[in-house]
């Protein structure tokens, strides 16, 4: 995993479109509702430039996941189909709950499109619980999404 930068922004764009161009196609198909890659650009640019913590995992020097947090938010979650199941949502998770722990962050919220079944499973099994927070996203067809919320261990900081 490695941190990234302004300069990788192209790189989580990427990520982030081949896997949204897949796992939302039931709810934005591409030949109605097109990938907005002005718009979706223009946020990376904005997360990397705004002190948000960005990470994105790599398999042989190449982005196959991009996770960002902000305060208590898990901003994106993004990996490639090619590594759907592979562990890698998993570990980018986990590194983000681990980096909010070390900031002393007791929990956590996020929010999923409420078709994104594949989305709301991954979350559910790794103990997240719908908080009712619900919304429309702001894209044609704007689906609704809806929020969720998990606790942090803390960090357990010894005293020397």
């Amino acid at each position: 995993m490695q941190v990234a930068t302004t300069a990788d922004a192209d790189r989580c764009f990427g990520v982030q479109k081949r896997s949204a161009v897949t796992g939302y196609a039931h709810i934005f198909p591409q030949q109605e509702y097109p990938f907005p890659d002005d718009v979706v650009r223009q946020e990376w640019a904005t997360r990397l430039g705004a002190g948000r913590w960005v990470v994105m995992a790599l398999i042989d020097g190449d982005p196959v996941g991009t996770i960002s947090t902000h305060g208590n938010q898990i901003g994106s979650l993004f990996v490639v189909p090619e590594q759907w199941g592979s562990g890698v949502a998993a570990a980018l998770l986990d590194a983000a709950l681990a980096n909010m722990a070390e900031q002393g962050t007791t929990s956590a919220e996020l929010d999923v499109m409420a078709e994104n079944m594949r989305a709301r499973r991954f979350y559910e099994r790794r103990g997240w619980h719908r908080d009712g927070r619900e919304y429309l996203s702001p894209f044609p067809p704007y689906p609704r999404l809806v929020g969720y919320r998990c606790a942090i261990e803390p960090v357990s900081r010894s005293k020397a």
